[in-house]
């Protein structure tokens, strides 16, 4: 039994939960994986025992309790991974952590209009606001390829925290029909070929529904 514990919701629809996961699994540290559905009359009782927050996720390590995908990966990272979830070089390092910052806080209506459903493949209206933001990952994603991409596939080179967060975003864009530029579909080609991503989109797809779409976006 692991001494790490990760409580997710819905691997359909909670890419927050995604990242964290991602993030263990691509550095092949053992963990307990707790699956609480959300948005059911008894998801705040059953999360109450791990999420001080009453969200999904939750990391449990060596009596500590992290809450937020961010802070669960700097977790991961620092104390499981001797840093190594970061880019070693401190310029790509400050960079990573800063597009990680913006996907954190930002892209309000991409995470509205466009939550990640890893059963759908459907062609959704692109409001200007939504297509303000697609440009903007367009852009990370282009500008870290060319600027630090060297020594991988990934957006700093080799997989980091970075490829967690947008993960999800590659999704998203596959199941909406996002017209992205030829380096950001590269980028997000890479994403979708990883076979821990492609994993976790089986076990999404293979999940019954139980949560009302209305919710759906609340989620993320």
């Amino acid at each position: 039994m692991s001494h790490a514990k990760l409580v997710i919701g819905n691997k359909n629809y909670s890419s927050w939960s995604m990242r964290p996961w991602l993030l263990l699994k691509a550095f092949e540290i053992p963990f307990d994986e707790i699956n609480i559905a959300l948005y059911q009359d008894n998801t705040a009782e059953k999360l109450g025992p791990y999420s001080p927050s009453l969200k999904v996720p939750a990391f449990l390590h060596s009596e500590t309790t992290i809450w937020d995908s961010l802070a669960i990966c700097e977790y991961i990272s620092e104390q499981l991974l001797k840093g190594r979830g970061w880019p070693i070089n401190p310029k790509k390092r400050a960079s990573a952590r800063s597009v990680c910052a913006e996907m954190h806080s930002e892209f309000p209506h991409l995470k509205k209009e466009w939550p990640m459903n890893c059963k759908a493949s459907v062609e959704l209206f692109v409001s200007a606001k939504l297509e303000e933001e697609i440009a903007r990952i367009d852009a990370i994603w282009s500008c870290c390829r060319r600027k630090h991409g060297a020594g991988g596939d990934y957006l700093f080179g080799k997989f980091s925290i970075a490829d967690c967060m947008f993960a999800p975003m590659a999704i998203c864009f596959r199941s909406y029909g996002a017209k992205l530029s030829m380096e950001a579909k590269r980028y997000a080609d890479t994403l979708l070929a990883n076979p821990h991503i492609q994993d976790w989109i089986k076990q999404g797809r293979a999940e019954e529904e139980s949560v009302s779409m209305s919710n759906v976006s609340n989620m993320f």
